[in-house]
Formats: C-alpha cells, structure tokens, sequence
C-alpha cells in the first residue's frame, strides 16, 4: 500500500514531529511505501500533502485535531482513507474514534490498515473565500475569538493553550447579531455570545460543547445561547465546561442538515481548532463522507 505521512516537523515544539517519523518507519518495517510530508506551514503542509496523495492509497495525519482538519480537506468525499495518531494539543476527533495515544495507534496499525475503513460525517463550509471540510465544530461566536486568541498563544504550554484562552477571552466578551436559516426555513435573527454548529460532541481538548451531537446521524448540531448579563454569561459558559448547558432553558440545541449564518459584524470562522474564513457561510451535512482506518 502506498501511505502519506504528514506530521509536523521534527525541530517543531511539541511530539508530532518525532512521532511522524516513528510512525512512517513503522509503516516501512510493515512493508509499505511511505511519504513523509513535514512541512514548515500549515499551507505548505496542505499543498504539499495533497500532491503526494494524487498517487497514494491511504493518509496518516500525526498530530491534533488541526492535523485532522488538514487530512479531511485531503481525503474527504474521496475513497481515499484516514489514520489519525494523536500527538496534539486537542485530539477530539481522535478521542470521538476511541483513540487515546499514539501507541495504541502504532501498536494496532498493522491491524487497522488490513481492515475496513469506517465512515464518519463530515461539514461542508462554504464561504466567500471558497469551501473548507471539517470533521468537528463549527465556531463563529465566542468559541471562535478563544480560538483564534488561542492561536497566537505560542509561549503557553500546549495542554493549557484552550483554558488559558478562553480566560483572556472573558475579560472582553462580545455579542455579535447573527442572521440564521436552517435548512432553508425562515430566517432567524440570533444575539449571542454561543454560536456553535458542531459534527463532533467535544473541541478545545475535551469541551463538551455538543454531547448529544454524533458522528453517523448525517445531521448537525447548533448549539446557540440568548443575549444575556456578563454573570449569566459565566454560569453558562461553566456549564458549558461541564457539558450540563443543553438543560439551560436559555440555550438551544438545534438539529439540522444544513445552516446559513450571516452578519453585518465581521467575524471569523474557526473549525476544527483553525481559522477556515469569514461570515457569511453554508454549513453543510456530509453523511459518512470521510473513511478512517484504525485497529478494532
């Protein structure tokens, strides 16, 4: 089989690098063609992973749950397959698939890669800056700004990255008026701080923003909260941290094939932990439309 590695750099802070290439050697000892790809940027990882895939059978992505967005915007809607080892900062998806370590991975892949793929939903975005797959959550409210205040928290240690963001983010929040239409229905004009629309139950490394949400129903879950007092707001948000939100009469989970989501604010959209473009967009069901591999 021929199979694309694609891992952080090994010089790169954190373990994907060094756990790329211990895993693109295990591969080789299995007697597999491999490609390593580490590349320096995400946008030159993507490139140049995606050219390595047009001749490759499968796709190992070494890393968090940014790794994993890269792979699904590879190899989702193709029938080309998935391996996810876990070495980041936020491993959702992985934990979603019952991956808890890389060595579980590395120990079960010869097994995994003689199995059957199994398929998991993904989400179409489409904004004006083009389409982006995702296999989490979609994120325009306050989880988007942790996000992005996330991303530029470089110096805060990789396990704590998330927490501490949402912290810097609570000094300021902001409301942002948001105009929504599921699945193709009336247009609803929404003023809140919570703005999710997620695949996936958890992101930031475990946050249960969506426990009721699933990976095989074909559906999205929008988890949306009202306008309401800065102390209200904290209580919410705690139970948001706790996963005991939904029974809050002040937020709704909405089930939906698709939703679009527009604003006169400018707002950044983040999935899966990365920043993917700007309101408005369409977000989409794509019903089992990536294939993973991983050991029974």
């Amino acid at each position: 089989m021929h199979i694309v590695v694609a891992s952080k750099p090994a010089d790169r802070p954190g373990r994907g690098g060094a756990i790329g290439a211990r895993t693109a050697a295990r591969l080789a000892e299995l007697g597999h063609e491999v490609r390593h790809v580490a590349a320096a940027d995400y946008r030159g990882q993507l490139e140049q992973t995606r050219f390595a895939m047009t001749t490759a059978d499968a796709l190992v992505v070494v890393g968090g749950d940014g790794m994993v967005h890269l792979g699904v915007n590879i190899v989702g809607g193709t029938s080309k397959r998935l391996v996810v080892v876990p070495a980041g900062s936020g491993n959702d998806f992985a934990a979603s698939l019952g991956i808890r370590s890389a060595e579980q991975v590395l120990d079960g892949l010869e097994a995994a890669l003689d199995g059957n793929a199994e398929r998991f939903d993904l989400v179409r975005i489409e904004h004006p800056d083009g389409v982006s797959l995702a296999a989490g959550v979609v994120s325009v409210g306050f989880d988007a700004d942790v996000t992005v205040r996330s991303n530029r928290f470089t110096r805060v240690p990789s396990a704590l990255r998330y927490r501490a963001a949402i912290v810097a983010t609570l000094l300021r929040p902001r409301h942002r008026t948001f105009r929504m239409r599921f699945d193709g229905g009336e247009e609803r004009s929404w003023r809140t701080l919570i703005a999710a629309i997620a695949n996936n139950g958890t992101f930031g490394g475990g946050v249960p923003i969506a426990p009721s949400a699933s990976l095989h129903d074909g559906r999205l879950t929008a988890v949306l909260a009202d306008e309401v007092s800065y102390p209200r707001f904290l209580i919410t948000l705690a139970k948001a941290m706790r996963g005991t939100h939904e029974a809050d009469p002040r937020v709704h989970i909405l089930d939906c094939e698709s939703v679009d989501i527009a604003s006169d604010d400018a707002v950044t959209v983040c999935a899966d932990g990365e920043i993917v473009g700007r309101l408005p967009v369409r977000c989409t069901a794509m019903p089992g439309a990536l294939q993973v591999l991983r050991a029974p």
